[in-house]
Order: C-alpha cells, then sequence, then structure tokens
C-alpha cells in the first residue's frame, strides 16, 4: 500500500516542530503523514504510541456527500475531541477487529438521542455482514482473516482447502481427479458451487452461492456457462390449441432464466456465434433427442445429457404434442470465467465442484419445479433453487432433508461466559451460522437484482 495512502491522527500539543508538519481536525487532534509521523518518533518529539494510524480513506465528490446527508444515508453527529479520543484508546486496546466498529457506532447514535433505532437494528442482516467484511479485510492472515491482502482467487481459495473446509465439501459432489480439473471441464459439464460451509461467495458475486452451472463454450483463454437456477420475473407466453377442439386455446409461460451478466450473442440454439441475440432453449427430453430435436451440449461420449435447440424447434415439438412447456429451460445471459484454465481454476480452488452425469437428471427435476419469480414465490423458488443444488451434490433429499439432518437443535455454543471466538462457522459473537448469512445474502440479491424489491431481502 502507498504511504500516501496511511494517514495518522495525534493529539501531541505545544510542539512548533510536530505543529509544522501536521494539519488540525478538530480542536486537539491533528493529522500527519506516515513519513512525519517516523520522523518524529526519530526525532524524539512523539512515540508511536501517539499516534493512530489509517490506511486508506473515504472520498467524497462535489455536493456528494450533502447529498447523502439528504437521503439520510447518514447522520450528522457533533462530538468533541475528548469522546473521539476516548473511542479510539478503546480500540485500540480492547477491541477485535472483528467487532466491526459497531460499538462506537451505537454509542454516537446514543449521543444523538438514536438509541432506539441503534436499539432495533442490532444485529440485523447488514451488522452481520459488515462483521464478515471485517473478518476478512481487518483480521490478521494468522488470526484466519485476510488482513486487507489483495489475494487472487486461487490463492484465497488454497487457503479454505488447507483449513479443509472446501476440500471436504468437493466430497460430497463425487470423487473429482486431477484430470477432471483445468482443462478437463468442457463443454457441456455441469458445476455447482462450492459446499463449503463459508462459502467463498458470501461477500461478492452473491449470485454464484449454491449455483448450478452448464458450460456451453470455451477457447484457451475462457469458459463460459450459464446459471441453470435462478428464473427471472418474466417469462414467454404460448399460447396453445386444444387437439380435441382447435378453437379453445390456452396460454402457459415457460420461465426465462437469468444465466450470468453478459449477453448471448448467437442463432438462438445456444452456440454463439457473431451474428444475432437471442435465449438459448435447453432440454433434457429422452423423446426429444430420439426425434433429433436439437443438438447435445458438448460430446455425448463425455456423458453430456443436456441439449439445446431453437426456439422455433422447441414450439413446433410442443406444438405436435412431442413435449411439454416444462421440459424446456429458456436461460438469457452468460456468465464468463477467463484464465487459461478458466472454470477449473475455480474447481481447483474450491469454488465450484463437478456435478457427475449420473446427478444432472435429479437436479434438472428439482429445477423444474420452479416458476416466474414473482414477490409471492420468492422463498419458494429459492428453496427449489437449493433443492437443485443439494440434489447436484448427491443429496436428492433436498432441502428438508439437509435441514432434518443439521437439526441438532438451536444454536448455543458461544453465547455467553465460554464463548469460542475461533469458531469460525459462527458469525463473531453471534449465534448465526455463516452459511445462514450466505443463503440470507443470496436471498438479498435476487429480491434486489432479479425482483427489484430490495425490501424482500434478508
Amino acid at each position: 500500500m502507498a504511504l500516501a495512502c496511511v494517514v495518522c491522527l495525534h493529539s501531541i500539543q505545544g510542539d512548533e516542530e510536530v505543529d509544522s508538519v501536521s494539519g488540525q481536525v478538530m480542536k486537539n487532534i491533528k493529522w500527519t503523514t506516515f513519513n512525519n509521523a517516523k520522523a518524529l518518533v526519530a526525532a524524539k518529539k512523539a512515540t508511536p504510541a501517539d499516534f493512530w494510524t489509517f490506511a486508506g480513506y473515504a472520498g467524497w465528490g462535489p455536493d456528494q456527500l450533502m447529498g447523502e446527508l439528504d437521503r439520510k444515508s447518514w447522520y450528522m453527529c457533533a462530538t468533541d475531541s475528548q469522546t473521539l479520543l476516548l473511542e479510539l484508546a478503546k480500540q485500540s486496546a480492547y477491541t477485535d477487529p472483528r467487532d466491526a466498529g459497531l460499538d462506537t457506532w451505537e454509542l454516537l447514535m446514543t449521543m444523538i438521542g438514536r438509541a432506539a433505532t441503534a436499539e432495533e437494528c442490532s444485529g440485523d442482516f447488514e451488522d452481520l455482514m459488515v462483521k464478515e467484511w471485517a473478518r476478512e479485510n481487518l483480521l490478521s492472515v494468522e488470526a484466519g482473516g485476510g488482513s486487507m491482502m489483495q489475494r487472487d482467487i486461487n490463492e484465497g481459495n488454497r487457503g479454505n482447502a488447507r483449513k479443509g473446509s472446501a476440500s471436504a465439501g468437493a466430497g460430497r459432489a463425487g470423487t473429482v481427479s486431477q484430470d477432471d480439473t483445468g482443462n478437463g471441464i468442457k463443454v457441456g459439464s455441469v458445476l455447482r458451487a462450492s459446499s463449503a460451509d463459508r462459502s467463498p461467495f458470501l461477500l461478492k458475486n452473491q449470485e454464484y452461492h449454491k449455483s448450478l452451472v452448464l458450460i456451453v463454450t470455451e477457447d484457451d483463454y475462457f469458459h463460459a456457462g450459464v446459471l441453470l437456477n435462478h428464473p427471472a420475473t418474466k417469462g414467454l407466453e404460448l399460447e396453445l390449441a386444444s387437439t380435441a377442439d382447435p378453437s379453445t386455446k390456452s396460454t402457459l409461460t415457460i420461465p426465462v432464466r437469468y444465466g450470468g451478466p453478459y449477453t448471448i450473442k448467437g442463432d438462438g440454439s445456444g452456440a454463439p456465434t457473431p451474428q444475432g441475440n437471442g435465449p438459448m432453449w435447453l432440454h433434457m427430453s429422452r423423446k426429444l433427442r430420439v426425434c433429433g430435436v436439437g443438438e447435445s451440449v458438448g460430446e455425448e461420449e463425455d456423458g453430456a445429457m443436456i441439449w439445446r435447440c431453437t426456439q422455433e424447434a422447441a414450439i413446433a415439438a410442443i406444438g405436435d404434442s412431442l413435449a411439454k412447456p416444462s421440459d424446456f429451460f429458456i436461460v438469457s445471459g452468460i456468465s464468463v470465467w477467463q484464465g487459461p484454465d478458466g472454470m477449473g481454476a475455480e474447481v481447483e480452488s474450491g469454488r465450484f465442484e463437478v456435478v457427475p452425469p449420473s446427478q444432472v437428471s435429479s437436479m434438472w427435476e428439482k429445477l423444474q419445479e420452479q416458476d416466474v419469480l414473482t414477490k409471492m414465490n420468492l422463498i419458494k423458488t429459492l428453496s427449489h433453487g437449493n433443492d437443485a443444488w443439494e440434489a447436484a451434490g448427491g443429496n436428492v433429499g433436498g432441502t428438508a432433508a439437509s435441514l432434518a439432518a443439521n437439526d441438532d437443535g438451536p444454536v448455543t455454543d458461544g453465547i455467553g461466559e465460554g464463548f469460542d471466538e475461533e469458531d469460525d462457522s459462527l458469525v463473531f459473537k453471534t449465534d448465526v451460522q455463516v452459511s445462514k448469512l450466505s443463503d440470507d445474502a443470496l436471498r438479498s440479491w435476487v429480491a434486489t437484482f432479479l425482483l427489484g424489491a430490495p425490501s424482500l431481502g434478508a
């Protein structure tokens, strides 16, 4: 980190040399650069204990902060140097980084007459997430955190594997040999997100938490795939005529699924080409395969069971009673994993696991229970997606069986005296499982970005 990004606060008074390299913040509190602080210590004008050191800073453009104050994103708080210095001293001596400064925030809220507001939201989803952020970014590596290190995907997740969580999870999705990673990930491969208790997608890219991915194209520098278990709020409506009475028609809707943040370019078959744009139509119907509707995603001898077809072929098959609308998945958008190993690096690091071909059918059946996403079925949609993710790992009982197997009563370890601060399966100083918080973070992402209703998040 550049030294210019390190700021030191102090309260040294009455020294001209100190004042000459310091700027006033408020009465009795000044700031200086890290280099100046070192020079003052070397000149015996100060000691290391005189400084509070801050790495990085927050910044706002013209009128931005005032706009955020007007929107009630911040509360204005008048304080004095004695209170601020006391809080800084307390943090230096007693505070664990995983507390994330919440005690200080609650104190200041009390000082401005908002104690009830602070108490009402204490321990809510946002508090839990900021604690997990602090664990990853502020806690030392030796203590199990990330310590603000800029780690690449592979390095960070090899650390998880060393702790046994990611490697243990991979075993539940079937044994993956070295040949199945790296270049072994092929078009037609199905993968599911890590089954580790501490999800690698808790703090960012929450849409990949418990996701299911079908690889649809690759080259020497990337893999591209589509997410299968995120129905959007729109669907394709089909008007079907009754075979007994053609004048009698019914309208059915096929959910359109969110495949990823990038646009698919292709002819509608799912094979990316430079011309045209369109959603991808997928099916796993044996009857349709026998009738030659579409083509397999990947080489059939590699165990590929998912097929893709054009919209016209799908509608014709439905009209000829060869298939039901529910036999088809429509996926809009695509996800990309760049780098020479692409998705192979994700598997090697433990962020994703290969789904054995024998479990793809069970996964698909669970996904067929999902419908167009609405405010009323948000929880059910997520539950069906979780069931499919469980089935891809060999647990065909899905969510209910998983919860029953793990339901040993309420979590109480660590609450009160004798709290186990090193139990990283729980959010720090709470009885909330990190695995549940990851599920809540996914719900919040879906509610915000797919449903457009952030208030229905966690």
